[in-house]
């Protein structure tokens, strides 16, 4: 999905750093990334469905959650909701330590 970001923002002109994930994390997407361009916003992706938070069965969470689908259950959606959190709950650090570098100060505790 950023690489489609990516390639939509540039056809419409608008500054957005060049994408590049390893061929290595293709496969198997982490948790975490970071690109950053000149003239260009910083852009953290955290994937959803990675292997920090879904281990070997990515491509089952991505299966039953698909963009467009009937509803979800209440349980589906519990179950997403922590998929998501531990995207947050795993990644704080560096989250702050990026936006801190965004706005020129020292991420704080």
């Amino acid at each position: 999905t950023v690489r489609e970001a990516a390639d939509m923002f540039k056809k419409l002109k608008i500054p957005f750093p060049e994408v590049n994930i390893p061929s290595e994390d293709l496969e198997k997407l982490k948790d975490f990334y970071v690109f950053k361009g000149q003239n260009a916003p910083t852009v953290i992706h955290i994937p959803l469905f990675n292997v920090v938070n879904c281990g070997d069965e990515v491509e089952a969470w991505r299966n039953k959650y698909r963009t467009f689908q009937g509803p979800y259950s209440a349980e589906m959606i519990t179950d997403l909701m922590e998929v998501a959190g531990k995207n947050i709950s795993n990644n704080r650090e560096k989250l702050k330590e990026q936006i801190a570098a965004v706005v020129g100060k020292k991420a704080h505790n």
